[in-house]
Parts: C-alpha cells; structure tokens; sequence
C-alpha cells in the first residue's frame, strides 16, 4: 500500500506524540541525558534554571591600565634571539613636559634559583641594566623586569613605567616529528560544562566549531583541583600519589610520571604557566618541583612580580599585577610559546588560570570577552591548522549559589571538556575520530584523558593491549584513550570514579523518612571521631547537628549493580552543624535494617560554603573544607 504524503506526516506526528507521553516526567518535561545507557543515565541540566537565572550576575572586565607599552620585544629569526624596542612616541608626551628629559629604560633579568632548597619558592634577581633601541637579549633569558625614567637636566629622575616580560630563547636542540601532532591544553578552574554555557558564551560559541567534540560524558574523580588534575597528567589519584611518596616533601612530584616528560622525551618542546603562585596547583600545601618540570616555566617571574609590582585583588585572588591581568601572563606566555615553534617543533603546552574563576563564578562573566579575544589570536597564529587542543576545566563551583541550586550536585561534578581536533588528523585518522565521536556521549574521566595523550605519541596502536602497563593510568587500569570507542555499558568504577562523584544513576529525593535523622547524626558522630582519631581536636572544634536541609537516595551502585542488601542504600545528605553553621554535603551508604553507616570519608566530605575565614589555623589542606578553628570562633565572639 502506497501512503500519500499527508498519511506519512499524520504517522510522523502521532508517532512523535507516543514517544513524548512515554519519555514525559511527572514535570511534563522531556528528560534528556548526557549518557543514557543501561547503568549510567546522565541527566541533561538546563543552565537557564529560574532559581539559578533569578540571582545570577553578569560583570563587565575592568582594565588594569590604559597606558600603552613602552617596551615590546620582537623576535630576531635570523638572529634566533629577542630584542627589546622602545616605542619613544608612547613616552614622548611625558618627556615634553620635562625641560630636556630624556628617556632611559633599564632591564633586571629574573631566573629561576635551581641552587635554592626549594627552587619553585625563589628566585634570582640580576643587577639593573640600561639597555638601547632594538638591543639584543642574552640568549638564555626567559624572564625580565623592565623600567623606564624620564630624566632631567638634573639628572633627577620620574618612573614613567615598569613592566615584565617573558621570552623563550632556545633551550636545546629541536627534533621535528612530522606525524605527531602539537597539544595545547587549556584550563579555566571551577568551569563546569553548564555554567560555560551561562557565564561564557562567546567561549562556547568558539568551542561549538567543528572540530570540537565536547566530552558531555565526562565526570571528574575528585574533590578539588589537585586530584582531578593529577588523573589527567599523571594517571594517579590523589592516594594512589600518596602511596608513592609523600606529595608534601620536596622531589616527591619530581618522581611522578607527568605526561609532559614522556612529550619532552620524544622530541616536543614543553611549557607550563599558571597564575595566582599561592594557591598553584601543585605548590599548595605541596613540595613543588625541585627540577624545572618542563621546557619554559613561567611559576619564576609570577614569583618575582607578586612581590615586586602593584597587587591589585579582585574575585578573592591577584586581579591586576602591575599594568597586566595576572590571567594575562599566563597567556602571553601562550602565545609566545606558539608563535616561537608552531611549524617548526612539536609542542606541549599546559596552560592553567585560577585567577578569575576559582572562587566566583561571577569571574567567568567577567572573562568571556578577553579569552575569546586570546583564542581569536590563537586561531590567527594557526594553532588550530596544526594543533589538538583541549579546553578543560578541573571541576564546577562547589560552594555558593551554583552549588545550592537544585542542580548544584551535577554542576560540580561536571567539569567543561572540549577537545579539538585539526582537519589533517580528521583526515588521516578518520577511525580514531569517528570513535571520539561516538565517546561524546559516553561516560569518561580524567583517567581517558591521561590515556589520550599517551595515545598522541603512539598513534600505531591498534587497541588498549598495545600500552604496556607502566603507561597506564595507574589507579584505573580500564580507563582508556578516547580515540578508541568507550564501552557502552560503562560504570563510574570502569572509569575510575568514586560512588561520590558519580552522576550516573538517578537520585530519588526523601521528603520523610523515619532514619533522615539518625543517619545524619551517625555522619555528624563519623566527623567528630576523625577529628580525634587524626588528632585534631586541639585545634578543631566538635561538630553538633544543627539542620538537615536535603535527602537523595540512591539505589543503583557505581558499580552499575543495586546493593546485595535491599536495606542498604545510598545516602546523599546535605546538612549544616554548630558552631558557625558550615553547611556540609556527605555521601554514605546506610543499613536501613541494622542502622550501620558504611563507606563514608570524612576527607571527600563537600563543603557547600567558604571555608575561607574558618581554617586559617590549619594547613593540612583536606582538613581545611571541615575544620572548625577554635581561635576562629573566639575572633567572632
């Protein structure tokens, strides 16, 4: 029988209104999901929610300056060296002023101190030098202070400007690998994939070019920005780091197997740059690198310049240092990096930015324009004709308004991950991208990640069972590159995700239940004993149970299985205690029948409030999101 095509569009319409009954929620909302697979449903968050969009703010981006350079460097490619010019005309109108002034600018190179005991914490200060228009720099500087006086016929002189500027003179000799491909990675702190859309949107319609596949499956496997960037680079958790040796004693993170030293060793030059030197990732209550972890290293000159120049904060950490966004140093740097070996290196790149967005999310907003502008020019320098670039995120914002909105459990546990990938390796690779492809959708983790890149340097592979076992991910020997096609039927434990951080399976709110009460005093009794058993109650104070303010159940394990026990669930609660009212998030499996707590650490607790001006009395940095200083409530008294 031959329908006509009004009988074909009557079938589609009815067709689509059965599927729309079935899929429809007790909302009348049709739920849509990030992964939807028989032991992992991800639900998909609308970022638009009214009790999120009610309160949110958007903040435009203030300058630290409007004066223009002085001092710019230009490279000489047939000198391979920098040299400093002197833009005479910016200085000029100050200079009329003075009855014959003239101008006289000066550097003072800055370096790393590999001598010092703790080479990540110093510096060396050089003498000042004055320098002329276009001179040469000494070919191994990376990092220098710039000054520039008007100076009279008295020979008085008046600061018209100081600056800093990095350089990357050549370190050793370049290999050029022709089939292997540059990496960028990229990193916003404390972006989650839904507030991307929200705060950035300039930055997410760059990144919905082709050539860019979001991860929507991607889950983070940690608390805060030290594990999860550690599964990416290293292939450790946090403990597994730990059980090689002790993160917090100088050398330790030397012995790790970051990924930018297998890069270096085949040949790749290699950068690292991150701003806000107090709280870098891994210089926080950490030992720091005792060898410079990569080719050009920027932690120096961020060292120098926090405690030389003008320090303007903003958004809880340094905004404006001297005349430049801290977050623009970083960048800069970038950019450099890029322009010095794009085409003529191979080159790994790991740029990381806390400066806007780690405590406020209101930063984002704030940044949208000026790193779209940085990308813009990344795009113009061509690193996208040439280069796999990742832009990522370590998690979502995991106190305040984003974190308390009804969607705050995914928000942060659902960092950005965007991965690009440039039109000669689509070409030449067509199976491992159409498996990228297939893996948007998929559950992934850190882990994949680390995988990945491992991946990049050996492209012959043809499965998993080609990496031998010391270049997998340690602490998830099933996690894998996402250039090969990820499991459908993936659990958070196949992807080296804790029950705590797994958005998988769907979460049934309790309204009233006879054992809210009871599990949450057995959560709040857990705290206190690990403050004794981990002997802090000298400086911690006790915790009594002031409100219960949520209730999710789970009834599906990370596992992709339901618990052996039908008495046995897990408990997602979030309450607040005395004294100061912290306002806590613990996850823990509960025995309806026996009224046993399991598996809950005090350590991975969420803090769903600042901690800020509660901690200050202890430096063990897990015990910070909890710790109640005692000194800190006789401050407030």
């Amino acid at each position: 029988m031959i329908r006509t095509s009004k009988e074909l569009q009557t079938i589609f319409v009815i067709y689509l209104c059965l599927w729309v009954i079935i899929n429809v929620q007790g909302s009348g909302v049709v739920q849509q999901y990030y992964v939807n697979s028989s032991v992992c449903k991800m639900p998909y968050v609308d970022p638009f929610t009214s009790d999120v969009m009610k309160e949110f703010e958007k903040h435009n981006l203030t300058f630290c300056t409007k004066d223009k350079d002085i001092v710019t460097s230009i490279y000489d490619f047939e000198k391979h060296q920098y040299r400093l010019h002197i833009n005479e005309d910016v200085a000029r109108s100050t200079l009329n002023t003075k009855r014959n002034a003239t101008l006289e600018c000066v550097y003072q190179e800055i370096s790393r101190n590999n001598s010092a005991k703790l080479p990540d914490d110093s510096y060396i200060e050089f003498k000042d030098r004055r320098f002329v228009q276009d001179q040469l720099v000494p070919k191994n500087t990376e990092f220098m202070i710039t000054k520039c006086y008007a100076k009279d016929f008295k020979n008085s002189s008046q600061l018209l400007q100081e600056d800093a500027m990095t350089f990357i003179p050549e370190m050793r000799t370049r290999t050029t690998v022709r089939t292997q491909p540059s990496v960028l990675i990229m990193g916003l702190d404390s972006i989650s994939r839904i507030n991307l859309r929200r705060s950035m949107p300039l930055v997410y319609n760059f990144v919905s070019r082709p050539g860019w596949y979001e991860m929507q499956g991607y889950n983070k496997i940690g608390d805060n920005t030290y594990p999860n960037l550690m599964a990416v680079l290293t292939g450790h958790s946090e403990k597994g780091a730990e059980a090689v040796c002790d993160v917090i004693k100088p050398g330790c993170l030397d012995s790790l197997p970051f990924i930018w030293k297998r890069f270096k060793s085949t040949g790749y030059m290699t950068a690292f740059a991150e701003d806000c030197q107090l709280i870098n990732t891994f210089n926080y209550m950490k030992g720091g690198f005792i060898k410079q972890p990569t080719d050009y290293y920027l932690r120096p000159l961020l060292m120098a310049i926090e405690s030389q120049f003008q320090v303007t904060n903003d958004y809880g950490f340094p905004f404006c240092v001297g005349r430049h966004h801290s977050f623009s140093y970083v960048w800069n740097f970038g950019k450099q990096f890029i322009d010095r070996f794009l085409g003529r290196s191979p080159m790994f790149g790991f740029l990381w930015s806390n400066s806007f967005t780690h405590d406020y999310y209101e930063g984002a907003t704030a940044l949208d324009d000026l790193f779209r502008k940085y990308l813009d020019s990344f795009e113009e320098a061509h690193l996208f004709e040439q280069s796999i670039v990742i832009l990522m995120s370590d998690h979502g914002h995991r106190y305040n308004l984003l974190r308390e909105a009804a969607s705050g459990y995914f928000e942060e546990r659902m960092p950005m991950m965007f991965i690009y990938i440039p039109p000669w390796f689509r070409r030449k690779h067509p199976a491992l991208v159409e498996n990228l492809e297939k893996n948007r959708n998929r559950l992934t983790s850190n882990y994949d990640i680390y995988m990945t890149l491992q991946h990049l340097l050996q492209l012959k592979s043809k499965s998993m069972d080609d990496f031998p076992d010391d270049l997998k991910a340690k602490q998830c020997p099933t996690c894998q590159s996402l250039f090969f096609e990820v499991p459908f039927n993936r659990t958070c434990q196949m992807a080296g995700i804790e029950e705590k951080w797994c958005c998988c399976q769907p979460t049934e709110t309790i309204q009233v239940s006879p054992y809210v009460q009871t599990i949450a005093l057995a959560m709040v009794e857990r705290m206190n004993n690990h403050l004794k058993e981990h002997q802090l109650t000298g400086l911690c104070h006790n915790f009594s149970l002031k409100e219960v303010h949520k209730v999710d159940r789970k009834s599906i394990l990370a596992t992709g299985l339901e618990p052996a026990d039908k008495d046995e669930h897990v408990y997602i609660i979030e309450f607040s205690t005395a004294p100061k009212k912290p306002k806590f998030e613990a996850t823990a499996r509960w025995n309806n029948r026996t009224n046993v707590l399991l598996d809950m650490d005090v350590d991975e607790l969420s803090r769903l409030n600042s901690y800020k001006h509660d901690a200050k009395c202890i430096n063990l940095k897990k015990a910070k999101k909890y710790c109640i200083c005692t000194d800190s409530i006789d401050n407030d008294s």
